[in-house]
């Protein structure tokens, strides 16, 4: 199993139904192709998380990196996982606001990584956090 995390940069303000058409074809393609993740939309920048058969992650990466809706879209992890962290949703997804209690290291997080201001080393506890995270939030994201 494939384990892919990125982070990208918004092009424009992201409104509900931008996002919504977002996850909708994110949920439908990743069913197709047996991807299983996490999406965050964070103020201007996105972080997800991508999982599945390696070939079919990184298409899928591939075919995100072309969206016209992003751009510096920068793999921080690559990597093998044992089994899916989030193999019960196509697409988990959540819109984090700076207000939201409990998302601060998320923000800053996402923003060090756009800003090309995390390291490989540090990259790695990006998956360890993401998956605090989702054991914390994991009852408020629909799949």
């Amino acid at each position: 199993m494939h384990q892919l995390v990125y982070v990208s940069a918004a092009t424009s303000v992201m409104g509900g139904a931008d996002l919504n058409d977002i996850l909708d074809a994110s949920r439908r393609n990743n069913r197709a192709h047996g991807v299983t993740g996490l999406l965050l939309h964070i103020e201007q920048g996105f972080l997800q998380v991508l999982e599945g058969p390696e070939a079919a992650v990184e298409e899928t990466y591939a075919r995100i990196g072309r969206d016209s809706r992003h751009f510096n879209c920068r793999a921080m992890i690559r990597q093998h996982i044992d089994q899916r962290l989030f193999g019960d949703w196509s697409m988990g997804f959540d819109h984090l606001t700076p207000e939201a209690a409990g998302t601060a290291d998320v923000f800053t997080i996402t923003s060090d990584a756009i800003n090309n201001l995390i390291t490989p080393g540090k990259a790695a506890e990006i998956a360890i956090f993401l998956k605090s995270f989702y054991q914390v939030h994991a009852g408020r994201f629909a799949a």
